[in-house]
């Protein structure tokens, strides 16, 4: 939490606002109240065009699997960096794409946009090394749900497609 106006500097006050359960940082030199931010990420399940494959990848020196996620950038929209980051990570363009639902994920202080995506392309050739450890498609949603990361937003995201 800021101590500290972000537009003028001036040191924040905790002050009633109407409508809020709780006292809210507020600026008394520009008269605005400071709520907490956060960050916005997407991840994104990337399914074969006939949704019988699954992609996952590796990242990080971690144990399990995950769905390829990212930060949304400044002035980006959630579909722009989704195929933003799709295209970095692992050169892949969606041919479709929705969004399944959001969740905040605490760890992180950022509210992740689940998408389901489809690609007509399965080539894995084109995974960035230096954010990709290891790229792979399951043949089955029951062999991806054995090595996804448990109690993440990765693992509720494929529950959400397995249906």
């Amino acid at each position: 939490m800021n101590l500290y106006c972000n537009k003028c500097g001036t040191k924040l006050e905790m002050a009633e606002c109407k409508g809020e359960p709780q006292p809210i940082p507020y600026c008394p030199w520009c008269g605005e109240y400071k709520f907490e931010q956060f960050n916005a990420a997407v991840i994104v399940a990337i399914l074969s065009e006939d949704r019988k494959r699954i992609f996952m990848m590796k990242q990080y020196s971690r144990e399990f699997y995950n769905f390829l996620a990212g930060y949304i950038n400044k002035g980006e929209s959630a579909e722009e960096a989704l195929r933003r980051e799709m295209m970095e990570e692992m050169g892949m363009t969606p041919t479709s794409e929705k969004i399944l639902f959001t969740q905040y994920f605490a760890k992180t202080n950022t509210l992740m946009i689940a998408f389901e995506a489809t690609v007509a392309d399965e080539d894995i050739s084109h995974a960035n090394p230096d954010e990709v450890d290891e790229a792979r498609w399951f043949d089955s949603f029951e062999e991806a749900y054995a090595a996804v990361i448990k109690g993440a937003v990765a693992e509720r995201l494929l529950k959400v497609i397995m249906g």
